[in-house]
Order: C-alpha cells, then structure tokens, then sequence
C-alpha cells in the first residue's frame, strides 16, 4: 500500500472519480458519508452552480433516508441499495438523471448524468467504481460526523 492512499484515502477516492470520468461522460459525481460530509467528489458540467456539492449530498442523503424508511414499510428485511430520479424538461423531454447509491458501510455515492447516457452504462461502472470505493474505504474507517465532533 502507497504512502499517499494510507494517508489520504479520500485522495485515492478522487482519483478514482478521474478514472470514472474519463470513461462515463456524467455531469458530476459525489462520495459522502450518510451523514452528508463529503470525502470526494468531480463535477463536469459547467452548468452545475458552485459549491452544488453540500447541497447534493445533503439531499441525497435526506432522499435515501426516505427511500430506506419505504423499503422498511414493504419489507423489513431488505436494505436500500440504490434510487434512480428521472427529470424532465419543460417540453417533456428527458433532461438528466440521478443515481444514488449505497457503496459501503457509511459511504454513499450520487452521479448526475444527461440523458444522452445509457443509463446502462452508467449503471455498470458506478458498479465497478463501487468495488473500487469499497477497497479504499475497507483500509480506513469510515467515521460519521458526529463521531468526530469533540
């Protein structure tokens, strides 16, 4: 293991989301823990406004926080893994999609992509980029927030 991914895993997370990048032409991708602090995260698209981050994540997580909460309703023996949110123009025309997902213990994932993207093919490498996540943060405990806080 190199200094640099002992040291600093949200790094090697943020190279990661580079190699992702250049492979799945998305909008912008976020790592964060259920909490809502973000360890990594890239965005692409130079309509996205600044600092869009904390409020994708903090969202997110309010949304899978929901999504758990109805999974439970129907089955509680099942866990949330992943919720896709499709938009739409005002002409009624597909815009861009949104795929959140449960990566590991603590960690979860949003990608935002046009909806020029086989949602296929983002649906596989969020999956392979997911194994990869799962590598790092399995070296590194994962705290939450509120278990930092003195």
């Amino acid at each position: 293991m190199s200094e640099t991914s002992e040291t600093f895993p949200a790094k090697e997370i943020q190279e990661k989301l580079s190699e992702f990048e250049m492979r799945v032409p998305v909008w912008g991708i976020t790592v964060f823990t259920v909490d809502g602090y973000i360890i990594a995260h890239r965005l692409f698209y130079d309509g996205m406004p600044e600092n869009v981050e904390m409020a994708v994540s903090a969202m997110s997580a309010g949304l899978i926080t929901i999504s758990e909460d109805f999974i439970k309703l129907v089955d509680s023996t099942n866990l949330f893994r992943q919720v896709l949110v499709d938009s739409e123009d005002a002409e009624g025309q597909e815009a861009f999609s949104i795929i959140l997902k449960h990566v590991a213990e603590n960690v979860l994932l949003t990608c935002i992509f046009p909806h020029s993207v086989q949602l296929g093919l983002v649906s596989f490498e969020i999956e392979n980029l997911s194994r990869d996540i799962v590598e790092i943060v399995n070296r590194w405990e994962v705290k939450l927030h509120q278990d930092t806080m003195t």
